[in-house]
C-alpha cells in the first residue's frame, strides 16, 4: 500500500515554530484521493497554468494570476493541474494568527470570502508578489522586532487584498457577507464538534438560528444541505483515517469519529459510500 502525506502536513512543526513560511513556486500537486483540510490560513499565487479541485463541497479553477485565501478547516482535494502549473504558498500557522491580536489589540476585520479566488491584473499581481516576498524576508530573519514587524506587514497585506477584490468589482452586499459569515461559522463549527454530534440541530443551536431557516440557509448558499455537508466532512475524517491511519483499527477510528461503537460507523460509512470501512482499507 502506498501513502500520501500532504506537504504541509510535512512541514507541519517548521511552520508552527516559524509562524509564517513562504513556499515559493511550486510545480508540483499532490493529485491524490485524501482531501486536505489545513489548519493554517493558506495564501495561494497561481504564477502559470491551471489547476481543478474540489473547494469544500464545489468544483473550483485556478488560474494564471489568480489569489486565493484559503481559511483553516476548508477542505481542499486538488484533481489535475496543467503541465505549466507553478504557484507560491504563504502559509501562517494559528499560533502567529493569535499573535497578530496582541501586536493589534483592535484589527480591522479581514473579511476572506467564499468565492475561492479572483484574478489580478498586471499590477495587482506584482503587488501580491512583492508583499509575498517582503513578508518572506522578515520571517527568515532573527531581528528582535521579527514578529511585531510581521504582523505589521500582514495587516497591510490583508487590506491590500481587500481594496484588490474591491477593485476588481467584487463587491460582496452586506447580506452576502452576513451569509459568508454564517457558513464560516458552521464549518468551524463542524471541524471543531463533529465527533459530539452529526445532527442539523445541534449546529442550529450552536448559531442561535431555527433547524428550518439554518438548512435553508445553507442549502441556498452552498446547493449542498447541512446535513450532506456534516456527512461529507465526517467521510472525509474517515477516508483519512483509514487511508493514512494504518496504526489504528476500525474500533479506534469509530471511537476517534465520535461513534459509540465499530457497528455504527459501519453503518453510517456505507449508508454513505456504498461500502463498509473494512472495504474501502483494503481497496487502498
Amino acid at each position: 500500500m502506498t501513502t500520501h502525506t500532504h506537504p504541509l502536513d510535512e512541514m507541519r512543526d517548521q511552520i508552527s515554530e516559524r509562524g509564517l513560511m513562504l513556499f515559493d513556486n511550486i510545480n508540483r500537486v499532490p493529485i491524490y484521493e485524501k482531501p486536505y483540510v489545513s489548519p493554517f490560513i493558506v495564501f495561494c499565487l497561481n504564477h502559470q497554468g491551471w489547476l481543478k479541485t474540489i473547494y469544500d463541497t464545489q468544483q473550483k479553477e485556478f488560474h494564471r494570476h489568480d489569489l486565493a485565501v484559503i481559511p483553516p478547516g476548508h477542505v481542499l482535494q486538488a484533481q489535475d493541474s496543467s503541465d505549466d502549473y507553478l504557484v507560491s504558498l504563504l502559509v501562517i500557522s494559528p499560533r502567529f494568527l493569535e499573535k497578530l491580536g496582541l501586536f493589534h489589540p483592535s484589527p480591522n476585520e479581514h473579511k476572506y470570502h467564499n468565492d475561492f479566488a479572483f484574478h489580478l491584473n498586471d499590477e495587482q499581481y506584482k503587488g501580491i508578489l512583492g508583499y509575498f516576498q517582503m513578508l518572506n524576508a522578515i520571517s527568515l530573519s532573527n531581528h528582535l522586532e521579527r514578529e511585531a514587524l510581521l504582523a505589521n506587514q500582514f495587516e497591510i497585506g490583508a487590506r491590500l487584498i481587500e481594496i484588490y477584490y474591491q477593485e476588481n468589482g467584487m463587491v460582496t452586499s452586506q447580506e452576502t457577507h452576513s451569509v459568508q459569515e454564517l457558513f464560516r461559522r458552521f464549518q468551524y463549527a463542524v471541524v471543531n464538534h463533529f465527533h459530539e454530534s452529526r445532527e442539523v440541530q445541534y449546529y442550529a443551536e450552536l448559531l442561535c438560528l431555527s433547524p428550518k431557516y439554518f438548512g435553508s440557509i445553507i442549502k441556498e448558499h452552498t446547493g449542498v444541505s447541512a446535513s450532506e455537508w456534516i456527512s461529507r466532512y465526517v467521510i472525509i475524517k474517515a477516508k483519512s483515517l483509514l487511508r493514512h491511519s494504518q496504526n489504528l483499527n476500525i474500533q479506534q477510528i469509530s471511537y476517534q469519529l465520535g461513534f459509540p461503537d465499530p457497528a455504527a460507523f459501519t453503518r453510517y460509512f456505507k449508508a454513505n459510500t456504498g461500502m463498509s470501512p473494512k472495504e474501502y482499507r483494503a481497496q487502498q
